[in-house]
């Protein structure tokens, strides 16, 4: 079972006060909802970056110093301010959560500029981008927690901040007037209301309660730079009505669903739909890096890793490593992302062996910028597998794996990803098997994967490693899961027992049990656990990168 733990830690607060139930002041809505853009799908794919401007060299970003709390409503209304004005202008902002890897690079690689005039001037900063808004804002109340969902969608319905009760005056200084009082609103209301209005091709599913989740202040940009409904309703049929409203395989983005807090139901419940995952309730600034698609469009990316044919050997065990929950776009562009810790990719046994991470395909078009950062700095010893697919997604349980397949297609080609990592979610129903083909075939047949691994949703590595074959390509079950907690027989624990697990197995790449892959859980394992598990291996054991086992499989292994 997955462990999403955040990025970073926050202090958990809450402000309890009377729900306000004032109607809303509706009356200039039609003039603003019919410059509401909702483009037909063109040719392909609608972009997952929808009509975010781009940013181009010497562009200036306002840095607002301001870190994630779910009980501060300046950092909602910037986050909404942000996201309209990206559309409507281009990204103008750039809230500063206390990691600046990513804005160095753009600085860096881009001339942008970065403008910290206003870091603590949220009246000014209001005032100064108020010209890319409508001039106006969407009051709501904090305390009233159903109404920053009903706000954060009307923002990008109204090219407007959201703004609370608390800050109407400053918004009112600055110049804006009020469009809408959404207190005592929810989401339902607003879809029931504008639904109409609203982007069919992605939803925001985030919770508004910090006490769910202590996220519910992030991501509030991303709803008013698509236009999409911000979703947080408990009643599932209702929710199954908004989600099958979608285009069918749309991004989710947030993290899990009102009806459940299990992760495998939510998943599979999306999956149903037709819909995809993209874990990023923790994110801030992802207009920010949506902006850079069209900078970076035709940019095909290059990894570094070798690719030549590995030589035959016998008496030999291969393994590969590959570290979890990458899909989870905020492992590589989130606040304190994986890119920035010493855990992982600033560890100093990082390029010292064979590593596989993984990359969100999604982050083509979300952050190409991202990807360019993460290969520019990786060693010959990184490899980069397609972590679910698109989204995080349970195959068994999706009615367009066809399509699926063919969006993911173009974003592999571009990132130049060649092995894709599956969850599914089969246990404890029905067990992997042949079967399986008839999901994943369209997968398999796309021209540039030449293998896949699968992990399963409950348990990672239920099938002691067990290699199966479709269309003629490998797809290799996870035979240890590296990970602190034992709660099922795969799992090793310390280093020391995994190492002596691999070095009991068979030293035959002629047979299946002479490869093991050993998926290394993200949130309990790293880089240092993984290089003394190493140094603990016998000689006869080869440690190679994910791509590298593949193609071992392939020229060892005759499936016939």
């Amino acid at each position: 079972m997955r462990n999403r733990s955040p990025i970073r830690g926050l202090a958990d607060s809450q402000r309890t006060a009377g729900r306000h139930t004032g109607l809303a002041l509706l009356g200039l809505f039609s003039l603003f909802l019919s410059g509401v853009c909702t483009a037909a799908q063109p040719e392909g794919f609608y972009p997952l970056y929808g009509d975010i401007k781009p940013l181009s060299p010497g562009d200036t970003l306002y840095v607002f110093t301001k870190g994630p709390r779910a009980q501060d409503p300046q950092f909602i209304a910037i986050q909404t301010l942000q996201g309209v004005v990206s559309r409507t202008n281009r990204p103008r902002i750039w809230i500063d959560a206390g990691d600046p890897v990513f804005v160095d690079y753009l600085a860096e690689k881009y001339d942008i500029q970065l403008d910290r005039r206003y870091a603590q001037d949220f009246p000014a900063l209001l005032k100064t981008l108020r010209p890319y808004t409508s001039g106006r804002y969407v009051l709501y109340d904090l305390r009233d927690k159903p109404s920053v969902s009903a706000a954060t969608t009307m923002a990008g319905l109204l090219d407007g901040p959201a703004i609370d009760v608390d800050l109407e005056t400053a918004a009112l200084a600055a110049g804006y007037l009020r469009a809408a009082d959404v207190r005592g609103k929810d989401c339902r209301w607003v879809y029931e209301n504008f639904g109409d209005q609203l982007n069919r091709h992605a939803v925001i599913v985030h919770t508004h309660k910090e006490r769910e989740h202590r996220s519910a202040a992030c991501l509030r940009d991303w709803g008013p730079a698509l236009k999409a409904l911000d979703w947080w309703y408990k009643d599932e049929e209702y929710s199954r009505k908004v989600y099958s409203g979608l285009v069918p395989c749309s991004p989710v983005y947030g993290w899990l669903d009102p009806t459940t807090t299990d992760e495998g139901l939510s998943i599979k419940l999306h999956s149903e739909e037709g819909l995809f995952q993209i874990p990023s309730d923790w994110m801030v600034n992802l207009s920010v890096h949506a902006s850079m698609h069209n900078a970076l469009k035709n940019k095909r990316f290059t990894q570094k890793a070798d690719r030549t044919i590995p030589p035959r050997e016998e008496n030999v065990h291969y393994v590969t490593f590959i570290l979890s929950d990458m899909d989870n776009i905020l492992t590589e562009i989130g606040t304190h992302s994986f890119y920035s810790q010493s855990k992982f990719y600033r560890n100093p046994h990082r390029g010292k062996f064979p590593m596989s991470w993984g990359m969100a395909p999604s982050l083509v078009e979300l952050s190409p910028a991202g990807i360019e950062m993460w290969y520019q700095e990786a060693t010959p010893n990184d490899v980069f597998v397609a972590y679910c697919g698109v989204g995080y997604f349970y195959p068994s349980f999706f009615p367009a794996m066809q399509t699926h397949a063919k969006r993911l297609a173009g974003l592999m080609e571009q990132a130049d990803l060649r092995t894709i990592l599956l969850i599914d979610r089969l246990l404890p129903e029905k067990k992997l098997d042949r079967d399986y083909e008839q999901t994943i075939r369209w997968f398999a047949s796309l021209e540039q994967v030449r293998g896949m691994f699968y992990l399963e949703y409950i348990q990672y590595a239920p099938y002691n490693g067990k290699i199966f074959w479709f269309q003629n390509k490998p797809m290799i079950t996870a035979r240890f899961d590296f990970r602190s907690e034992p709660f099922y027989p795969a799992v090793r624990t310390t280093a020391s027992a995994l190492a002596q697990s691999i070095n009991e197995l068979p030293k035959n790449p002629a047979a299946p049990e002479g490869y093991t892959f050993v998926t290394v859980h993200a949130w309990s394992k790293g880089l240092d656990d993984i290089y003394e598990t190493i140094q603990l291996l016998d000689a006869e054991v080869r440690v190679v990168n994910a791509e590298t086992f593949i193609e071992l499989v392939r020229l060892n292994w005759d499936p016939n």
